[in-house]
């Protein structure tokens, strides 16, 4: 799914084309704001609206983000009767407890969403909203952590505490269970997002966690100093029997990426010969449009095409390498995806693929190929309208489909397990042999 994000009221037309973002996510949408929310950052957002995007494109803007947009209301009065007489005989004869009238206005636009049998255009309630648009900015105030919800013990299990980020620095370890939040039992809490919401916190605040630790007997309490958190989105090592591989992994496309994948790439090249990369695009669900021509253009010359933007009335807008590579040409590159690798990361697959810049390797990609246009309405919830298709280089569109790696390397839950990685082995085998 691709979000786009035009100009407020009042912006003229010349800058709005610069201030469309898009977001590219797949159904994990709300799984990740859970599990990242304490600070640690959510992997689909709108992010912050912005100029400076370095993304060339052309075309017209649609709409504009947050603005109301009068259209054509075929919706009679006595359509709106008929509901109204259905909330009444709720109220009248229904034995139970009914919601209250914010829920059935959300339930009634998400009925008529569903209507439309696509997954991507969606609502968003005003917290969901905030959830949203905070994880773009790539940092939170909160403890640094990756979590869980442990839902037979009612605790909050710690997945990962971000390395010299807070929770890390006060000692919370991998796996260890919150079960008490300032005191207040985790499992009377209604769910992670309840608890979530309160282990998160302005800079500078403290919150006690109470953790059990399996090789510790009794409960214990963990003060830890809420601060601004970083999120860590790029990880980069050399491999291979000369260490002169890079491996440079890619976690999500949020504010920035392409700017921190950037000084990743040139801090791994200085270091010494370098004769082949491998990029690591799997299990990364999509973010920001202009991240994902920010890091095709760190691969691609000035103004190849990245990717294109077709929309219902025939008119397209057209993406374009920034002028920004700083990966030698010469050098060789595989691109690792599976099929966790959704929209931004079909994009800047598809673009290497389809200029032969990269060779394609592991499973076929998610396959979210369209574009949605978030609108922020009036309480501060969020719709996302889908409002066209996009296409590789090639005039390829993957809706549906997603792309065919040009290896295919299978890999298996047991060797998940086993900590094995045959695809990874197997790009790292194409570059110090060459087959």
């Amino acid at each position: 799914m691709l979000n786009q994000e035009n100009q407020p009221a009042g912006t003229s037309s010349n800058n709005s084309r610069w201030l469309r973002f898009g977001l590219i996510g797949c159904g994990l949408l709300l799984l990740v704001a859970v599990t990242f929310s304490i600070g640690s950052g959510v992997g689909f957002a709108l992010g912050r609206m912005s100029t400076d995007t370095g993304v060339a494109s052309s075309g017209t803007p649609r709409g504009s983000a947050g603005e109301f947009v009068e259209g054509n209301r075929d919706l009679s009065n006595s359509d709106l009767e008929i509901f109204w007489e259905a909330m009444d005989l709720l109220e009248r004869d229904f034995y139970g407890e009914l919601p209250t009238q914010q829920e059935r206005s959300y339930g009634a636009i998400r009925g008529v969403l569903d209507l439309l049998e696509d997954p991507n255009t969606s609502f968003m309630t005003p917290d969901q909203a905030t959830s949203f648009l905070e994880s773009m900015d790539g940092s939170f105030e909160g403890i640094g952590a990756t979590v869980d919800w442990e839902e037979d013990g009612g605790a909050v299990r710690i997945v990962e505490p971000f390395e010299n980020q807070p929770a890390w620095k006060a000692g919370l370890r991998r796996n260890d269970l919150i079960i008490a939040i300032d005191g207040e039992d985790v499992s009377e809490m209604v769910d992670l997002n309840e608890a979530v919401s309160k282990i998160k916190g302005p800079r500078g605040t403290t919150v006690v966690l109470t953790v059990v630790r399996n090789d510790i007997d009794d409960p214990f309490a963990v003060e830890v100093e809420r601060d601004v958190i970083q999120i860590p989105i790029v990880f980069s090592e050399m491999i291979g029997e000369n260490e002169d591989i890079a491996y440079v992994r890619l976690s999500r496309f949020s504010d920035n990426a392409g700017e921190r994948l950037r000084d990743t790439i040139n801090s791994t090249i200085r270091e010494g010969d370098v004769r082949g990369m491998i990029f690591d695009l799997r299990g990364n669900p999509g973010g920001l449009l202009r991240e994902a021509v920010n890091v095709t253009s760190l691969f691609l010359p000035n103004d190849e095409l990245v990717l294109i933007e077709r929309f219902s009335d025939g008119s397209e807008d057209t993406y374009r390498a920034n002028g920004n590579t700083i990966v030698p040409e010469d050098l060789p590159i595989v691109v690792l995806v599976d099929e966790g690798s959704a929209s931004a990361s079909e994009i800047v697959s598809g673009a290497l693929q389809d200029t032969g810049r990269a060779v394609l390797l592991g499973g076929t990609t998610f396959g979210k190929g369209s574009v949605q246009l978030p609108h922020h309405l009036s309480d501060g919830s969020l719709m996302r309208v889908t409002i066209a298709r996009w296409y590789t280089p090639k005039e390829r569109s993957i809706d549906g489909t997603g792309l065919e790696p040009d290896i295919l390397v299978e890999i298996t839950e047991e060797q998940i397990e086993a900590e094995e990685d045959p695809q990874r082995d197997r790009a790292l085998e194409l570059l110090e042999t060459g087959q």
